[in-house]
């Protein structure tokens, strides 16, 4: 364990944190399950905000662990101490966020989709949750052509930064159109300059009222962007997740 931010320990004492190898990167990533017998709960994958894993997360991690075993992978930046700049370079030098192109995939999305089957879904046949947030939050609906992944939750996604524009190809907006199954939420404060509302209009578009329910939240202290970490996570945001992720993956007693 390495000590992160102001002689905070990182990670966490109930992180688990192992590895994962793909191609020519070791992607770190924490599991969370207090514990519990192997396949007791479902999973949940949570993708964290630019610039990489923030201590702000813990809260919302300590909430959704009360009823699944929650998965995070490492993205970007030093985990629990990450700066801007230096996750802003790596951007830059791994080209592997599609900031500007308004219909290219992430090639984070691919290794993302390679670690939740055999990290999240664990091989199997069981449903799993996806969250994304700001940079990641179109990394949730890319991973839903899982036809596992149950439920996806968008979270203020910021990129790529053409409004409309959801990183997605078109072979996955097709398999998209067939997952009749798929429900989606997704999240933002009203006044949120950088998620902008098109993004989540343009995801409903896409899957249908149905399949789709958009939540915009009121901030009253000016313009907010983080709905579930920080200082300005909307605690019925988080309410809101819990109650949709256990709606879709928590079996009926």
């Amino acid at each position: 364990m390495t000590e992160a931010g102001a002689g905070a320990k990182w990670p966490p004492d109930h992180w688990q944190e192992h590895s994962f190898p793909h191609m020519d990167h070791a992607h770190a990533f924490y599991v969370i399950d207090h514990g519990r017998a192997e396949f007791e709960l479902p999973s949940v994958m949570l993708m964290h905000e630019f610039p990489g894993i923030k201590r702000n997360l813990v809260p919302l991690v300590d909430t959704l662990s009360q009823d699944f075993r929650v998965v995070v992978p490492s993205i970007l930046g030093r985990d629990g101490d990450p700066k801007g700049l230096q996750s802003l370079k790596q951007i830059c030098v791994r080209r592997e966020v599609h900031v500007m192109a308004r219909h290219a995939v992430s090639a984070d999305v691919g290794w993302l989709r390679d670690f939740a089957d055999e990290h999240v879904a664990r091989r199997r046949n069981d449903p799993y949750g996806v969250i994304g947030m700001c940079f990641s939050g179109n990394f949730a609906l890319a991973l839903a052509v899982d036809p596992r992944v149950a439920a996806a939750v968008m979270a203020q996604p910021a990129i790529p930064v053409w409004p409309c524009a959801l990183g997605l190809s078109r072979k996955d907006r097709e398999t998209l159109n067939d997952r009749i199954d798929l429900r989606v939420h997704g999240y933002r404060y009203r006044r949120d300059c950088m998620s902008p509302a098109a993004k989540l209009a343009a995801a409903q578009r896409l899957l249908g009222g149905e399949r789709m329910q958009t939540f915009p939240l009121s901030g009253s202290e000016g313009r907010k962007h983080s709905t579930l970490t920080g200082p300005s996570a909307s605690g019925e945001a988080m309410a809101g997740v819990r109650s949709f992720l256990r709606e879709r993956l928590v079996a009926a007693p």
